[in-house]
């Protein structure tokens, strides 16, 4: 009985140190898992309890004109942000944000899962928000533990000039970009260059995003900064001067405003844009931070285009400015001796097709000079006959016609240079005629140009040969070192197979063009300063023909070349070359000499 007695009480003690030692060995358990392994976890989630994190987001760099006037500033704006965990503890928090921000819960919820970084990073919901719900986030602030406010540098447009086609926009960073260059510091819901020079110099103008660590009590109001050395102040970016002169970019925009077209203004030895205006187009401070659905869907959605730039991605034809490709093609290849003359009677008969003059009455008796002058389309209908279609091409692509400018801004068109492979393969072989080549030659028919194009075109005729690189980029100067870096754009070489005579020839005809009594440029002419030009006016199946104006100024060391094109304006010699007139006016009195802008840090 006593060994049955003692036997159950060591059971019972051998039950009891099992069950003790289990508890222990779970208890242990537990602890490893929250000490070691959830280490990291609850550590985080501790911090964040005290600890948070704010980004400092770095002001993208200033950019100034070729004299060193603000095109592009910097002014702040109020965000609000949330931590998800926080908010995550009571969903009221979503529904007192809508309220205060006027913005539905479900798309508060959707920037949350758009922007995520974590539970415990700041995640943007909303913002340039006003004083107004500044001062009732802060009221109820109680009522909002995990929700902040930041402030943030946006883009501010101090200028007289919109440049908006220049400048771009700054847009909301996508996914599908973002998985591209997550390498470079982006994140979402960072703002980054879409178009124009943000986006061409997107590296040079962005800074570099700092971050403080704020201590914040239970209810997640900061009651103070914390020392840490894992601190990062923000750096600005680095600031971009333009080619631009704003003053001229200002008074074409006002010459411009109530029309469509285009306008060039660009050194014509170095390739720098002075002037570069395409309208209609919007205001820049409409893209100053983050662009609502409503003002981008307007934009997008507008008869008048006024995201378009004209002057890069406008494909017009370009009327009787092209027809220096023939007269050049026919002086290098003896076409037709300059000196023999064609009768223009008004109409040119091709089989039982009549192709007119501008002039209906007729030019009378013209040589190559004189068609030049008064622009004769007989005359030059005559001259293509002759010419083989490929030879005419060739020419045109002498001056990179039918290819890219490769000008510092994005989306630019290459338009066509046909040539008989382009014209067989289009209406098929012998499916086109004589007649398209007579079309060809006064810059109609499937001929396409850019403004663009034609300014380096007109450039090239200036230099007698000098191909450039049309740009917008100037320098920039590097932050924290002042110093400036100039940028290197190519210049080719000088057009091959032209000779010297050729140029010369094109020039005096050009001069005479509007500075002689029968030129069709004479509403370019400018008292003082020596004008060269050639007009044009393209046909336009959709209503009123468009005006063209290509030209350049001779001014001491200082050689203009201009392209204006109006849409609808009309005649070559109307519009476009009164526009083109008060441009080269405005240069003659109000830009200084120099082709190169000193640098700024020496003024």
């Amino acid at each position: 009985m006593f060994y049955l007695q003692n036997n159950a009480t060591s059971l019972h003690r051998n039950l009891l140190i099992l069950v003790v030692f289990t508890l222990f060995l779970v208890l242990g358990i537990r602890l490893y898992q929250l000490q070691i392994v959830d280490y990291k976890r609850f550590a985080g989630i501790a911090e964040a309890n005290r600890i948070r994190v704010v980004s400092q987001e770095a002001p993208r760099g200033i950019i100034f004109d070729r004299n060193g006037d603000i095109i592009v500033d910097n002014k702040s704006q109020y965000n609000v942000n949330l931590i998800p965990f926080e908010v995550a503890k009571n969903d009221s928090i979503y529904s007192l944000l809508s309220d205060i921000l006027n913005i539905p819960e479900s798309e508060i919820q959707r920037r949350v899962k758009k922007n995520w970084r974590g539970r415990f990073l700041p995640v943007r919901i909303a913002g340039d928000i006003n004083f107004e719900t500044l001062t009732e986030l802060e009221e109820r602030r109680l009522e909002l533990p995990g929700v902040m406010y930041s402030l943030e540098p946006i883009r501010s447009f101090p200028s007289q000039a919109n440049l908006s086609h220049v400048l771009g926009y700054l847009r909301e960073i996508d996914k599908d970009v973002l998985r591209m260059i997550k390498d470079y510091g982006y994140r979402p819901g960072d703002l980054i260059g879409w178009n124009g020079v943000e986006r061409e110099y997107e590296s040079i103008l962005r800074g570099k995003r700092g971050f403080d660590y704020v201590q914040v009590n239970v209810y997640g109001q900061e009651v103070g900064k914390v020392r840490d050395e894992r601190s990062v102040k923000s750096q600005f970016g680095n600031d971009l001067y333009l080619t631009i002169d704003i003053g001229l970019q200002a008074y074409t925009e006002q010459l411009l405003k109530d029309k469509k077209g285009a306008a060039v203004v660009m050194d014509a030895k170095t390739g720098e844009i002075l002037m570069i205006v395409s309208k209609p187009d919007y205001s820049p401070g409409l893209f100053s931070g983050i662009v609502e659905s409503n003002v981008w869907n307007e934009l997008v959605n507008d008869a008048e285009r006024p995201l378009y730039n004209r002057v890069i991605q406008g494909t017009y034809p370009p009327g009787s400015t092209f027809k220096i490709v023939a007269v050049l093609a026919s002086l290098e290849k003896n076409i037709l001796d300059p000196e023999t003359t064609v009768r223009c009677r008004g109409v040119y008969k091709l089989g039982r097709r009549d192709f007119k003059c501008w002039k209906e009455s007729g030019h009378g008796r013209m040589n190559l000079f004189d068609a030049v002058v008064n622009s004769c389309n007989v005359y030059f209908y005559t001259l293509v006959r002759k010419m083989d279609v490929n030879l005419w091409s060739g020419y045109a692509r002498k001056f990179r016609f039918g290819e890219l400018t490769k000008v510092d801004l994005y989306g630019e068109s290459q338009g066509i240079v046909p040539n008989e492979s382009f014209m067989n393969e289009k209406y098929g072989k012998g499916g086109w005629s004589e007649g398209n080549k007579l079309n060809l030659v006064i810059g109609q028919g499937d001929l396409l140009v850019t403004p663009l194009q034609m300014v380096r075109f007109t450039g090239a005729l200036a230099t007698h040969g000098k191909l450039t690189t049309p740009h917008l980029g100037l320098k920039y100067m590097e932050r924290g070192t002042n110093r400036f870096h100039q940028f290197s754009f190519s210049t080719a070489d000088s057009i091959p197979s032209i000779s010297a005579s050729s140029w010369e020839f094109i020039e005096k005809a050009m001069y005479d063009v509007v500075n002689s009594k029968t030129g069709t440029g004479r509403a370019a002419r400018v008292r003082g300063l020596d004008v060269y030009g050639k007009t044009g006016t393209a046909q336009n199946p959709h209503g009123e023909a468009h005006s063209w104006f290509i030209g350049y100024s001779k001014d001491g060391a200082r050689t203009l070349a201009i392209t204006v094109l109006i849409e609808h304006g009309g005649s070559g010699g109307g519009e476009a070359a009164v526009t083109a007139r008060q441009i080269f006016s405005y240069c003659q009195k109000n830009l200084p000499q120099k082709t190169v802008v000193e640098e700024v840090a020496a003024r």
